[in-house]
């Protein structure tokens, strides 16, 4: 059984969208780009958490998505929804770390620099909090790249791997 114990708020189902079913979520602490494609929401509704598969999503602004409920083909059924939270699985997240205390163990995920190629495997945590940095290991050589949400653009638990979009030059030391 799902509970919110196993989930993410995504935010709250604020009004209808249209008259096709579409509706208005108002981000918690989320942005667009930080949610999969695909996959199930959860609609709370007298304290159960309630699957809907979502059959698409859109960008209204920063705070707020336009989400399409396989099932909900007017805006009838979603005024009685209307202030429900919404939750997903937390694997329907795409996990971008900004402060070292968030950032779990990573040692032996796979890295991989979006651009380049580059394919190394992670090592520890090091530097300072205020600068901390990443150990990667290629071919016998260490590479220190920064922990940074500019730099690290997905970390993916399921797969062990973290994508990377490392500065011009950074492998070529």
């Amino acid at each position: 059984m799902i509970t919110k114990d196993n989930c993410i708020l995504l935010g709250t189902l604020t009004k209808p969208h249209g008259t096709k079913g579409l509706a208005l979520i108002r981000l918690k602490d989320l942005k667009a780009e930080d949610i999969k494609k695909g996959g199930s929401v959860f609609v709370e509704i007298d304290g159960l958490l309630v699957p809907f598969f979502m059959e698409s999503f859109q960008e209204r602004s920063a705070d707020s998505i336009i989400l399409k409920l396989e099932g909900i083909q007017s805006e009838t059924g979603l005024k009685e929804l209307t202030g429900s939270n919404v939750y997903v699985l937390a694997s329907q997240i795409k996990r971008k770390r900004k402060m070292l205390s968030g950032i779990p163990q990573l040692s032996g995920y796979r890295v991989k620099d979006l651009h380049t190629g580059f394919t190394g495997t992670a090592g520890e945590i090091t530097g300072m909090a205020s600068n901390p940095l990443l150990q990667v290991y290629h071919e016998g050589h260490e590479y220190l790249v920064p922990v940074h949400e500019d730099i690290i653009l997905e970390i993916n638990d399921k797969e062990r791997m973290i994508v990377i979009e490392a500065p011009e030059g950074l492998f070529d030391l």
